[in-house]
């Protein structure tokens, strides 16, 4: 049974389609990459699967149930844990701060108890901290402990973004572009620690990623998408190869591409 699975997602902004059926799934302790050219829906799929938007038609599941109409906040709750385009972060407080934040469905005590330091709320406080400490630990950001969000380079937030959704015990991690800002040193070492993440957390992984490198390093399974729809899916090396994805990434009309696309639609016109 997948971790996650979308089926048939379809949405419209206006005039524009901007996910037409689009199913995809993550397996259990699978590392799996969503790749195309810029506006090709990327990040809308994640906002669907995720609950930020509502599709017009299409099923999200999670662990085998349906999460459809819950919100983003329940969705986190079952275990989904999720990154941004845009880095997601309270960056008027410190590093350490926004992981303990991002754990708050863990917190049992209540407001009072907080408040007036509560023997269970002091240990539960502890519990956090710990967690949180040995996060920033493995991904090599506990220098960063103390230090204010604002100001650290993008990459590095980008990383401290990773190990906050960490933070929130996910059973599989949405990433949308982990290796945005960084450089292809950082985004080989970047490789290496999803692999551990993977390995330490028990996790599942869905990431979009530009850097196709780290992507055919690291995932075990591929979906590219053009357009709001999906140009294509399969192992790593093969999608790389692909005459339509090489047509869709450099722009230019491959013959071999341009054959493929009309195989495939008029498979859909008699379908």
């Amino acid at each position: 049974m997948p971790v996650l699975e979308s089926v048939e997602l379809s949405i419209r902004f206006g005039g524009l389609q901007a996910l037409s059926d689009v199913s995809l799934k993550v397996d259990e302790f699978e590392i799996v990459g969503l790749i195309g050219p810029n506006g090709a829906g990327k990040t809308t799929c994640f906002n669907c699967i995720t609950g930020f938007y509502k599709p017009q038609s299409g099923r999200a599941f999670f662990k085998g149930d349906d999460v459809s109409e819950l919100g983003p906040h329940a969705r986190a709750a079952l275990g989904m844990g999720r990154t941004f385009q845009q880095v997601g972060l309270v960056k008027s407080t410190t590093v350490l701060d926004n992981l303990l934040t991002a754990q708050h469905t863990h917190v049992e005590y209540g407001a009072v108890a907080g408040m007036v330091g509560s023997p269970a709320s002091l240990r539960a406080e502890r519990v956090l901290r710990q967690r949180a400490d040995a996060i920033l630990e493995i991904l090599e950001l506990d220098h960063l402990r103390d230090s204010p969000v604002q100001g650290l380079p993008y990459g590095t937030l980008k990383r401290v973004e990773i190990a906050t959704a960490l933070a929130t015990d996910p059973d599989i991690l949405l990433l949308d572009e982990p290796s945005s800002g960084m450089g292809p040193e950082e985004a080989h070492h970047l490789g290496d620690e999803l692999l551990e993440l993977r390995n330490v957390f028990d996790l599942s992984i869905l990431m979009i990623e530009h850097h196709v490198p780290l992507v055919v390093r690291v995932c075990d399974y591929v979906y590219v998408l053009n357009f709001g729809r999906l140009l294509t899916e399969g192992l790593p090396a093969a999608v790389q190869t692909h005459p339509e994805v090489v047509a869709a990434y450099l722009g230019e009309e491959d013959p071999e591409a341009e054959r493929e696309a009309e195989r495939r639609e008029a498979k859909r016109e008699t379908a």
